[in-house]
Order: C-alpha cells, then structure tokens, then sequence
C-alpha cells in the first residue's frame, strides 16, 4: 500500500514576473506641491522603489512571504510591510495606505 503524505505549503499571493506599480488611492486630488501619493515599484530581480509621499524614492529589496510583502532600505526607518488584498491591491500595515496596481 503506498501512503501519501501532503505537506502544506505557503502560496505566495503575487508573482513578479514583470515590474509592478503600485499607486495611493486618494479620494481628493493633491493640492500643495510638497505632497504626494505612496508609490511601490516591485522588479523582477528583488528590487524595489518607494516613496512615501513627495518627490523623494528610496531604494531596496523586497521578499514576498504568503499574504506580505516586506520591503527593506537603507533609508528613513529602513523596513516597511504591505498585506497583499488582491493582484491588485496591496495596503501598506505601516501607515494604512491602500495602494492599486497601475495598468
């Protein structure tokens, strides 16, 4: 009798085949220049652009585990974590910014 034994495995929710866009949803326009929107570039090669607002981005790494996606720089406080919603939808937990997938 032969005996299967299923390991679970944890599905990472996003692949980054290609490079990805996420933008801030904001429901009213910007209106100073110093302003801006949270924007998340993931690349296929493990490197990502954040800025948190402004014009200032900042350069890192990210690893995607399951429903997460942690991003790691040398900059500001130097780590940030987004729960995956959907393929287009990613929330950053730090500050509760719901950012969508440019198409």
């Amino acid at each position: 009798m032969f005996s299967i034994t299923i390991i679970g495995c944890k599905k990472d929710k996003l692949d980054v085949n290609e490079t990805k866009d996420y933008f801030e949803v904001t429901e009213k326009p910007q209106t100073d220049l110093a302003g801006g929107a949270m924007h998340l570039m993931l690349k296929p090669d493990g490197t990502a652009d954040i800025t948190l607002g402004g014009d200032v981005s900042y350069r890192g790494t990210y690893k995607i585990s399951g429903s997460k996606i942690k991003v790691k720089t040398d900059q500001d406080s130097g780590s940030y974590t987004f729960e995956i919603i959907s393929e287009s939808q990613i929330k950053s937990k730090d500050y509760g910014t719901l950012l969508k997938l440019k198409e």
